[in-house]
């Protein structure tokens, strides 16, 4: 019989409420199942803690198209039956992102790679970083949404790392936050990560990493850095990335900037 082990907040939101969906996308450690309120990524134990992640002890062998059912916390899928209850992970509140980019520069050690040819392109940090102080986060999203090679394109992880810090600056900004992440031009799995980020949530070794650079832990943050690493071929490291040069600029660049100017583009 296979189990819910643990549940992102959001996620539990889904299982609970009765609704029909099916299967998005199979993968050897993960499923997508996509409901009317939301994504669900259904992962192997041993997979790290995230908003839409569920831990389960075995991924049920299921294809893209097959019929799934939520409900009263558990969730069929194919027909295959996924009892809870499950255990709920919520991520701890992010830090003030002034605390954290001395020692996340120290430790990160990355350059994401969004022109598929070894070129950080919009997201060279003095590039980036100039494009956040002068024109908003808005126009940098534009710039980087949909770039770049993975499940989450790279420009979307990075994407991810700048709305975390936006959020931890201004946590009113929320619902401006939410509406940039849906509206940029991604994949709606990799929206489903960017609408999360915009609320102030990722995966527990981003936010443990995060934690451990607020605190100047160098040692912590570099075990942090190594769980993140393995997330996807650079997707965890570009994330902290964005993080990073968030953080760097936090203080100078307008977060957020209005949704609507998602529509302008960097020349």
């Amino acid at each position: 019989m296979t189990r819910l082990l643990r549940a992102g907040a959001p996620a539990a939101d889904i299982l609970f409420a009765r609704s029909a969906g099916e299967v998005l996308a199979v993968f050897s450690r993960a499923v997508y199942v996509v409901f009317p309120r939301g994504i669900l990524v259904l992962t192997v134990p041993a997979a790290e803690p995230g908003p839409l992640h569920i831990q389960v002890t075995a991924l049920p062998r299921v294809s893209v198209g097959d019929p799934a059912v939520s409900g009263g916390g558990e969730l069929t899928v194919a027909g295959v039956r996924l009892r809870g209850p499950a255990r709920i992970w919520r991520p701890p509140p992010l830090p003030d992102p002034a605390r954290v980019a001395t020692t996340l520069r120290a430790v990160l050690r990355h350059r994401p790679d969004l022109d598929l040819a070894g070129g950080a392109g919009a997201a060279d940090q003095p590039r980036l970083s100039a494009t956040l102080r002068r024109r908003g986060l808005a126009v940098a999203a534009a710039n980087l949404a949909g770039r770049g090679a993975g499940l989450t394109p790279a420009g979307d992880d990075v994407l991810a790392g700048l709305l975390l810090v936006a959020r931890a600056a201004d946590p009113g900004a929320e619902a401006s936050l939410v509406g940039l992440a849906r509206t940029v031009r991604t994949h709606s799995i990799s929206r489903a990560f960017l609408d999360q980020a915009a609320r102030g949530r990722s995966v527990a070794s981003l936010h443990a990493l995060v934690a451990a650079c607020a605190e100047s832990d160098a040692d912590a943050a570099r075990g942090a850095r190594r769980r993140l690493a393995g997330l996807g071929a650079t997707s965890g490291l570009d994330l902290a990335y964005g993080v990073l040069v968030g953080a760097a600029n936090h203080a100078t660049a307008p977060w957020p900037a209005p949704a609507a100017a998602t529509a302008a583009r960097e020349a």
